[in-house]
């Protein structure tokens, strides 16, 4: 791996963001000594040594990183698309009737950074109520610096779906190699009737399709959280999980704090810091961590079509 141009990387080191680039990957700082590797349709196995001198060379807490489904670490998905036909039969029926509700209702389009400025922290704010979490997306000061940043880097481009001519959800997201990558959607709670989310999933995915011969889509990574609603909502609108490992490395420090008699502790604190993101970052990687392993999982969906 070496230093190329990488606007992925430009975009999050201007939001504050350390990023790095070691052998196998760019890597940039998720939480404070904790490294998470991207592009996330990279799958990587870095070795031992390059881990270590990680860990050296930064101080860090953990990396995390995803991984072939035969490798070590715990079971997770990939959510892509690269079917270049993708249409409403792509969708499951409910879902359909649901995108046809909101194609008539919403208007999808390409929108500047300093409208998302203006009228997109009102719908982090609402998705955080929502989800019932702490969101640093919420905080004015950083919400400005990253949309300047967006403004700023070349390959980072913002789109929004319109009902009753307001912005109901935004993405933003990356062009990189041969991919487009989602960074972060958000969505208004009084007009997800309105169905703007399906709109924006489907129009956006089309429209790249169209424009982008020969390209492919990442929405991301499979959460460390409990997220079945909206990854059920993903599968039904023709997004594609594919089955892969993530693995977690703690330092050395770090590993032994953790161990299984721990976990009456972790519940007690779930109850005590429900909300807050750091908190609940942390205690999802020490879960994973535990389970991690080389055993193939099996990947089943459930269905649910709203999204969260």
């Amino acid at each position: 791996m070496t230093g190329e141009s990488n606007p992925m990387a430009e975009f999050f080191r201007k939001i504050g963001q350390h990023t790095i680039c070691s052998k196998s990957s760019w890597w940039y700082e998720v939480q404070p000594k904790v490294l998470l590797s991207f592009p996330y349709y990279k799958l990587i196995e870095p070795g031992e040594d390059e881990i270590n001198e990680l860990f050296r060379q930064h101080k860090l807490r953990a990396i995390r990183y995803p991984a072939p489904i035969n490798a070590f670490g715990f079971p997770s998905s990939l959510e892509l698309n690269t079917d270049p036909s993708y249409d409403l039969s792509r969708l499951e029926r409910e879902a359909r009737r649901q995108t046809r509700q909101g194609l008539a209702n919403c208007k999808f389009e390409q929108i500047d950074f300093d409208f998302l400025a203006e009228h997109g922290l009102a719908l982090n704010r609402d998705t955080a109520e929502r989800q019932g979490r702490e969101t640093i997306y919420t905080d004015p000061k950083y919400w400005g610096k990253y949309c300047e940043a967006g403004k700023g880097t070349p390959g980072i481009t913002a789109w929004g779906v319109f009902a009753e001519g307001k912005l109901g959800t935004f993405l933003v997201a990356a062009e990189f190699e041969d991919w487009w990558n989602w960074l972060l959607t958000h969505s208004s709670t009084a007009l997800l009737k309105k169905r703007p989310s399906n709109v924006l999933f489907y129009e956006a995915t089309r429209h790249f399709f169209q424009n982008n011969p020969g390209k492919k889509i990442c929405y991301g990574l499979g959460s460390l959280e409990l997220v079945s609603a909206l990854d059920s909502f993903k599968l039904n609108m023709g997004i594609t999980m594919q089955p892969i490992k993530q693995r977690i490395v703690f330092s050395k420090t770090m590993r032994c704090l953790f161990s299984p008699a721990q976990e009456p502790l972790l519940k007690i604190m779930d109850k005590i810091f429900p909300r807050n993101y750091t908190y609940r970052k942390a205690a999802a990687m020490i879960r994973h961590y535990r389970r991690q392993s080389y055993d193939v999982p099996v990947i089943e969906s459930s269905g649910s079509d709203e999204p969260q």
